[in-house]
């Protein structure tokens, strides 16, 4: 009888294979794990002789999964959260939650979540969290290719199959250096004035952006002057002596406002407000420290 090529398999030959895919690149894959590119090429090559099938195509430069490839992804990832769940579970015997919870979210949460993180780390001492930033359209991307835990989002999209739960406000603000000429204003602005004035947005696939375009439609409106900048905090410094305006959230706005110089605006129908939330794929099974941060949230809340 033949012997299955599962026996054959080993644990550093799934952890090279995920580097090399998550990289697209030897070199860089080499860098993560610390390990020279050779090694890695004889990993992938060992690899490929247990599968029986090539796992990537070269073409120019530029590396690609190959069909064999794209099967081996899902079950390596689908392995090592496997192994996550497991040591978590063992540990859970304990009577205490131990190991990494991987937690995606995005830009703008950066301003509500450190503060939650660390309450919940001074609970659980035996636990550790990492954290993964992007914008809205990267935080899908992740959700798809179901590389964390949990993510946490602004505006979750009707089309995907995730399960959501809100869990605190999320307030935008229309904001301006305390010199412009609208920061004095006390009756309210209307938005189609704030609009006359040149706008500092995110880069497209943003939640900020999307959102605050979302609330331009919903009343007709189209931002007419805008400058793009890659982060809020970006945004916030690029404000005083610019004669613009911006979208941001205001946790943030309340941080900088005093040594930034900045001022919420009074626009007609803000702050726009929507919720952050708590996001995975529905039917995946929450390792009991995601089952337990995400419980926490929503304690808090």
């Amino acid at each position: 009888m033949q012997t299955s090529f599962l026996s054959r398999l080993t644990l550093r030959q799934i952890d090279v294979f995920l580097a090399v895919c998550q990289q697209r690149s030897y070199s860089k894959a080499a860098q993560q794990l610390a390990l020279t590119q050779p090694a890695v090429s004889a990993q992938i090559r060992s690899l490929e002789s247990v599968v029986g099938q090539a796992l990537f195509d070269y073409l120019g430069k530029q590396l690609y999964l190959t069909p064999a490839g794209e099967v081996l992804l899902r079950a390596g990832r689908e392995f090592k959260q496997r192994l996550v769940h497991l040591e978590i579970e063992l540990t859970e015997l304990h009577g205490s939650l131990h190991g990494t919870l991987n937690l995606a979210i995005e830009t703008s949460a950066d301003t509500v979540l450190p503060d939650l993180v660390n309450q919940f780390l001074a609970q659980h001492s035996g636990a550790d969290i990492i954290v993964h930033v992007a914008n809205h359209q990267g935080l899908l991307a992740r959700l798809e290719d179901n590389l964390d835990d949990l993510a946490i989002m602004a505006r979750v999209p009707g089309d995907r199959d995730l399960s959501f739960t809100p869990f605190t406000e999320h307030r935008l603000l229309a904001v301006a250096a305390n010199d412009h000429e609208l920061a004095n204003r006390n009756s309210s602005i209307p938005l189609l004035e704030l609009l006359d004035y040149p706008m500092l947005l995110r880069e497209p696939g943003s939640g900020t952006r999307r959102v605050f375009e979302d609330h331009c439609q919903q009343r007709s409106c189209v931002v007419r002057h805008s400058r793009q900048l890659g982060s809020n905090q970006a945004i916030a410094s690029a404000l005083p002596r610019s004669g613009a305006v911006a979208i941001l959230p205001e946790p943030l706005v309340s941080t900088l406002a005093p040594s930034q110089k900045l001022v919420a605006l009074p626009v007609e129908d803000f702050p726009i407000r929507r919720s952050w939330c708590t996001a995975y794929p529905k039917g995946k099974h929450l390792n009991p420290l995601a089952a337990a941060f995400l419980n926490f949230l929503h304690n808090q809340a």
